[in-house]
């Protein structure tokens, strides 16, 4: 059924590439996903009748895969199929592999298929009603920017948060509304929708009413690729270990591997956090190792702020050399080799003279963090030891908008503490689990005040080891803070 939807579609495919030079592959699924997708159902019992809804049909190959399931797995008798699609390009190949399926269906399974196709816009169709109702929804939405107040967006209200929206996650919010009790859901999302701040509050209300209950991932050479595949139910229980697999392509073929049963909570963060995307089992092992962490970083009532000035606006205070009145400006350009070096050869701009006090702030011993890491940084966390003796003839200095600066509450950072700190921010394990729980560029000040930390006293430790050596690179970080972290146990 598949096979045969596939290369009707490619047929049409090939006409419209000669007729009219129109590329329309790349808004078709592909078969191998179409196949993926329609596995990732659950069928456990023969129903007399499913209701099945492919909410933006194109040619009908996600209708043709999860059609075929259904009669391989003898998962219903009857089987009623709607589909929503106005694009008049497709529609005449769409009824026709709809009712070759119907005929294949009855003849070769003996299973009933009545179909309706619905020439409108899944978007703009009549709120859901009694009777309306599906036991599958299969999806690969069409992706679209929308601008807020454009029709389409109007049923999704308050659930938006920013000027513009994909039309895939409007569809999405839209299918799922039309689900059964216990109804499953399967569609192929942008990643973007794991962890996207404007989507926060369509997530929260999309997990209020189904439980996500798997994800497969598709990995390239450079890391995750653009698109995902995840399936839900619709009920009221609570979430299951979820079922995570990750699809590797590469120069020898393809490789699928599927992690352990994976705890809700690991998986759907609360808070709106979105969702971890875990791309193999070492990532599982990173996460497990933080989870076992004692402390959390809020816990040493440490906080990050954001550097005070952004020098572009104050061009007329800024001097390169001290001067009466002027305070050190600590620059991006001065990290280097996990210090802070001031004043840094060939930096312009290193002092300024602060016009209004919100531009100073007490030179104490801190932690920096450039707040974007270059493409060509290879850690995601690019930090730097600041010792307040660097500028010891200063009460006060003021810090460049580009960093980020971490210090303590009700007192200062000793050597050992900080160094120590310093020395696990910057080791592999830290920056992997910050890849993972993080897919922007930059750590959040409310991800950072959530990071698991050892104790104080594996801290001190640490920092006491590197500081008689002296040596902050990485590689001495890593070597240090496993070896205590190994003691410990």
């Amino acid at each position: 059924m598949l096979a045969m939807a596939v290369r009707n579609t490619r047929k049409l495919i090939r006409e419209k590439s000669a007729s009219d030079n129109v590329r329309l592959g790349r808004f078709f699924t592909k078969r191998e996903t179409a196949a993926k997708m329609a596995s990732m159902f659950t069928f456990l019992e023969t129903k007399p009748l499913m209701e099945i809804l492919d909410p933006g049909a194109g040619t009908g190959i996600l209708s043709a895969a999860l059609l075929e399931a259904v009669c391989l797995g003898r998962a219903a008798q009857e089987v009623r199929l709607v589909c929503y699609e106005n694009d008049a390009l497709y529609l005449p190949m769409l009824k026709n592999n709809l009712d070759r399926l119907r005929r294949r269906a009855k003849r070769e399974h003996g299973v009933k298929v009545n179909y309706e196709v619905r020439e409108e816009n899944f978007l703009l169709a009549p709120h859901p009603e009694e009777g309306d109702a599906y036991d599958c929804v299969i999806m690969n939405p069409p992706r679209e920017l929308l601008s807020r107040g454009a029709p389409e967006t109007l049923p999704a209200g308050d659930l938006l948060s920013s000027p513009k929206i994909d039309a895939c996650y409007l569809f999405l919010a839209a299918a799922a509304l039309r689900l059964k009790d216990e109804g499953q859901l399967v569609a192929c999302l942008p990643v973007g929708f794991a962890t996207g701040v404007t989507l926060t509050r369509l997530r929260d209300a999309l997990f209020d009413d189904c439980r996500l209950t798997g994800m497969h991932l598709f990995r390239s050479e450079k890391g995750l690729k653009k698109d995902f595949l995840l399936s839900l139910r619709k009920t009221d229980e609570q979430g299951e270990p979820i079922a995570v697999s990750v699809e590797r392509a590469s120069e020898d073929g393809t490789l699928t591997e599927t992690l352990p049963p994976l705890p809700y909570p690991m998986i759907v963060r609360e808070g709106g956090a979105g969702l971890l995307l875990l791309q193999n089992t070492d990532d599982l092992t990173v996460l497990r190792r933080m989870a076992a962490m004692p402390r959390r970083f809020s816990d040493y009532g440490l906080r990050m702020k954001t550097g005070l000035t952004l020098p572009s606006r104050y061009p007329d205070l800024l001097s390169d050399k001290p001067e009466p009145g002027a305070v050190p400006l600590i620059h991006p350009r001065s990290l280097g080799s996990g210090r802070v070096t001031f004043p840094a050869k060939g930096l312009h701009g290193q002092f300024i003279r602060p016009s209004i006090p919100s531009l100073i702030q007490k030179n104490r011993n801190m932690l920096f963090l450039k707040r974007f890491p270059a493409k060509s940084d290879p850690r995601k966390l690019i930090c730097a030891v600041y010792m307040a003796s660097q500028a010891g003839g200063y009460r006060f200095i003021s810090t460049h908008n580009k960093l980020n600066y971490v210090d303590r509450e009700g007192g200062e950072m000793d050597p050992p503490f900080l160094v120590g700190l310093y020395a696990a921010l910057s080791g592999s394990l830290y920056n992997r689990y910050v890849s993972i729980i993080s897919r922007s560029e930059q750590i959040n000040a409310t991800e950072l005040s959530d990071l698991p930390l050892p104790d104080e006293t594996t801290l001190r430790s640490v920092g006491s080891q590197l500081l008689s050596m002296r040596r902050l690179d990485p590689e001495a970080c890593d070597y240090v803070f496993e070896a205590a972290m190994k003691e410990k146990g």
